[in-house]
C-alpha cells in the first residue's frame, strides 16, 4: 500500500483540519467570558503556523454548534498545538470531532 509523504517534489502538502465543536450549556455571564477568552486567545496565544481558514458559527444538519477550518503545513504542528488548545477551551467546549485531510 502506498503511503503519501509530507512532500511531493518541491511542493509541500497542506493539512486541513475540520474541527466540529459543541458548547457546554452556559449562563449569559459564562458565554460572555467565553467570547472574551476566544478573542484574547486569537490575538495572543494562537500559533502563527496553525491558520484558521474559516470559523463557522453553525453546522446545520448536525448536533454541533459550529466548526473551524484549520490549516497547517504538517500534521505534527497541529498535533502539538491541539492538546494545549483543548486544555484552554475545555471549560466551555463540551466536545469536538476532527476530520483531517491533505490538500495537494
Amino acid at each position: 500500500m502506498h503511503r503519501p509523504s509530507d512532500a511531493v517534489g518541491d511542493t509541500e502538502l497542506t493539512y486541513a483540519f475540520i474541527v466540529f465543536y459543541r458548547y457546554r450549556t452556559m449562563s449569559t455571564e459564562e458565554a460572555e467570558k467565553a467570547r472574551e477568552f476566544w478573542t484574547d486567545f486569537l490575538k495572543g496565544d494562537w500559533p502563527s503556523n496553525v491558520r484558521i481558514v474559516g470559523n463557522y458559527k453553525y453546522a446545520w444538519g448536525t448536533e454541533w454548534n459550529g466548526f473551524l477550518l484549520i490549516e497547517a503545513e504538517s500534521a505534527h504542528t497541529f498535533f502539538e498545538f491541539w492538546p494545549k488548545f483543548r486544555d484552554k477551551t475545555r471549560w466551555y467546549v463540551d466536545n469536538t470531532r476532527t476530520i483531517i485531510g491533505q490538500k495537494t
